[in-house]
């Protein structure tokens, strides 16, 4: 690793840490850190044009870096990997005011950074499941158990979506995740960027707090109640919080072999809580604008 520094980005260091796939270092009293790219390469270029564009306008993002040959990825043991000057580098934990500040909006959507395309995203995800759903009986009983549990629920935010026929113009930069536990390092890392309605980090970070069991739904509903949201923002934060990106997520690092099955028992115990939220944001929403929750939730805790 120190001979590859060294020749495509003239880095000479002797301590270099690797966490996580991911190497760390300090070169000239800066911090860096060659992260390895797992993702789609025909992503990275645009990533690397939203990176310039928002430290051309002075917003606060860790920096790529080019290698010697003036390219994104560097090839390294079979793996692609993305050097990232750590210009905001930082170990405390983010929190509801560095997403607030940090979602900035956007005009032009014309980009494959886009994901605003919930309701082909959503069917897309469900479809690929339900065809492989057979064989989850066998080896993944505890997600067998569950999984049309989730698959139900994502049809009722795929379906609430589609009912309301408006139009969100409200796209600003997000992340593909956030997390609770994510460091201020890895929020302003820009592999992670996406275009995404501006309600999806927060939402994302909420969910995230409730089944990491950071937040209650006190703590949520007192945060929602400080924060100022269009009508349109309002109505595509509920549909997102319905959908469970929570499971999915847990899922697909299941089925990839990362974590073990019984994982998903933290994510399946609190559901009937989570219900209670979503039926609390519901009130919350419904006591700003006129909207309507799902039937069998608003059954289920209204007396």
């Amino acid at each position: 690793m120190k001979d590859l520094l060294n020749y495509y980005y003239y880095i000479i260091t002797d301590r270099i840490n690797m966490l996580n796939h991911n190497y760390y270092f300090t070169y000239m009293n800066n911090y860096f850190c060659l992260y390895r790219y797992d993702k789609e390469i025909d992503t990275i270029k645009e990533i690397f044009n939203l990176n310039t564009y928002m430290l051309y306008n002075n917003y606060k993002i860790n920096k790529i870096i080019l290698n010697r040959e003036n390219s994104i990825i560097t090839y390294y043991q079979n793996h692609s990997y993305v050097l990232i000057l750590l210009e905001n580098y930082n170990k405390r934990l983010i929190n509801l005011n560095d997403i607030i500040i940090f979602n900035r909006r956007l005009t032009n959507q014309r980009n494959i950074l886009n994901r605003t395309n919930w309701l082909e995203l959503w069917s897309r995800k469900i479809d690929n499941i339900e065809y492989s759903i057979k064989h989850l009986r066998l080896k993944y009983k505890l997600i067998y158990n569950s999984i049309y549990y989730y698959i139900g629920l994502t049809e009722n935010a795929i379906s609430y979506l589609k009912s309301l026929r408006i139009e969100n113009q409200n796209i600003s930069i997000s992340h593909r995740r956030v997390d609770i536990d994510d460091t201020i390092t890895e929020f302003y890392n820009p592999l992670n960027l996406i275009i995404d309605y501006h309600v999806r980090d927060l939402a994302e970070y909420l969910k995230s707090g409730f089944f990491k069991r950071k937040l209650s739904v006190e703590n949520i509903i007192s945060y929602l109640k400080r924060i100022k949201m269009s009508n349109i923002d309002y109505i595509f934060f509920y549909v997102r919080m319905l959908f469970p990106s929570y499971f999915f997520d847990l899922y697909d690092l299941i089925i990839s072999g990362k974590v073990k099955e019984e994982k998903i028992l933290m994510i399946t115990k609190y559901q009937n809580e989570y219900e209670y939220l979503l039926y609390e944001i519901y009130i919350l929403i419904k006591s700003h604008i006129s909207i309507i929750g799902l039937e069998w939730i608003n059954k289920k805790f209204m007396y």
